[in-house]
């Protein structure tokens, strides 16, 4: 079937600021996005938080929906009338891989419940440098040939934020971990049966310098690129969002994406668009 991607990747930098990436604190993934389709100021959800923007980046809707929004949540909300993207994902025989860095014991629960509830197959928690899980999911890529979709979770840029502020020489330095991470999927940004996206989860730093929740340009601007041989090379034109991964994501592997999604899928990302027959 030509244009069906047999792998996907999504990459979500958590916390990266678009404005932070540039040849010479990001060369890695500077280069990546000059080859691929970008969205350099993409928009997240509402509010800005990790959870808010994983829960949508796994159901397709808006956190009001969902209502996964703050991680001390001790009791997860029953998601009514929405289909999670890796159970949509499975009906259509491709299963869902994250890979994570170590995490609390809570955090670890939570995570496991939530990707448990949206119909994850595989979850490996690895190291917990970028540049090290990077070289682990470009190992795992590289180790099969079946369709499948991977979400790798990269959080260091996000902790250095909020350890010593966004923008600050700390965070720079997680940003060239990150970077390696970005080099070692580089590989597969050229295979023409692999779509790998990179996003940010939400920025940081625009209202509070250590925080990211505030309503503001700097905490809601994200970076959106899309990488691989199926990929036209250029820049957005229209508005993008965080949302229109999920029905993006659905559509590169044959299926449609549900009436319950709220984004669309980036057609004018694609050198040429097939119709799934």
């Amino acid at each position: 079937m030509p244009g069906h991607h047999r792998k996907i990747v999504l990459a979500i930098a958590d916390g990266l600021r678009p404005d932070a990436i540039t040849e010479r604190s990001m060369p890695a993934l500077a280069s990546l996005i000059a080859q691929g389709w970008s969205a350099p100021r993409a928009t997240t959800v509402r509010p800005s938080t990790t959870m808010a923007a994983l829960g949508s980046l796994a159901t397709g809707v808006e956190p009001r929906a969902h209502r996964l929004v703050v991680p001390a949540m001790r009791r997860l909300p029953a998601p009514r009338g929405i289909r999670p993207l890796p159970a949509a994902l499975r009906r259509l025989g491709v299963p869902t891989t994250v890979i994570a860095p170590q995490l609390s014991p809570r955090a670890r629960w939570l995570a496991g419940a939530l990707l448990r509830l949206a119909g994850v197959s595989r979850t490996r928690f690895g190291p917990t440098g970028s540049a090290r899980l990077g070289e682990l999911a470009a190992r795992h890529l590289g180790g099969n040939n079946r369709r499948e979709f991977v979400v790798l979770y990269l959080n260091e840029a996000d902790l250095a934020g909020h350890s010593w502020g966004w923008m600050s020489p700390g965070y720079f330095r997680a940003l060239a971990a990150l970077d390696q991470a970005m080099a070692s999927l580089a590989p597969f940004a050229g295979d023409p049966e692999t779509l790998v996206i990179v996003a940010a989860d939400h920025g940081g730093g625009g209202v509070l310098p250590r925080e990211h929740d505030h309503p503001h340009p700097a905490n809601d601007a994200i970076p959106l690129a899309l990488l691989g041989g199926q990929v036209s090379q250029g820049v957005a034109s229209l508005p993008v969002r965080l949302l229109d991964v999920p029905p993006t994501v659905l559509h590169g592997f044959g299926g449609t994406p549900p009436a319950s999604y709220q984004g669309r899928v980036l057609h004018e990302a694609f050198v040429r668009e097939t119709a799934w027959v």
